[in-house]
């Protein structure tokens, strides 16, 4: 349900809440060092909040959202590398999520104009499923998140080498919207 403030107002009034209930000492170190433990792609669905999910603190995460959760843009890419290999992260997750909008706007066939790649890419996911599951968002979604996993493997040495060097683990998981269970892949 949206609220009746205007936006802006919304947002000015969170972010004074946001300063009053954060100890000052916190946002003093986490000026000075960013030292996330795991490096998040995900959805940029509203309903997707990995802070929230995961009940993370300020700093605990690199979170990089795009509709479909994909790879298929080099910034999103080059983030999750610049995490990798310049904040150490130590973990990289690939979140996907039931009721995907991006795997919906999959079975519509419309022109989506830029989102095409990222289409194209939850596409690949689903014809990696036979007939009958393709059509199961669900599963849609699931598969999606393991092909996530393997291009950035594949496509980038930056996250390849610091898995071999034993420095980086990869998993995926799946929320559930509807619950707010999460389940690993």
């Amino acid at each position: 349900m949206r609220e009746n403030l205007d936006p802006k107002t919304r947002l000015t009034d969170g972010n004074a809440m946001f300063r009053r209930m954060t100890d000052p000492e916190q946002l003093s170190c986490l000026s000075k060092a960013h030292e996330p433990f795991i490096a998040i792609l995900t959805c940029s669905d509203a309903r997707v909040d990995p802070a929230k999910v995961f009940n993370l603190s300020l700093g605990d995460a690199f979170v990089v959202r795009v509709a479909g959760n994909t790879v298929s843009d080099p910034g999103v890419l080059g983030s999750l590398e610049y995490a990798v290999d310049c904040l150490e992260v130590g973990a990289l997750l690939v979140l996907g999520h039931t009721e995907c909008g991006a795997i919906r706007e999959t079975y519509e066939c419309a022109d989506h104009g830029n989102l095409e790649e990222t289409l194209k890419n939850i596409e690949c996911a689903k014809s990696r499923l036979g007939s009958a599951d393709a059509k199961n968002h669900a599963l849609v979604a699931e598969s999606n998140i393991r092909l996530q996993l393997r291009r950035l493997e594949d496509t980038s040495t930056v996250i390849r080498d610091a898995m071999t060097r034993g420095k980086l683990e990869m998993f995926g998981a799946v929320l559930d919207v509807g619950t707010g269970a999460v389940k690993f892949i």
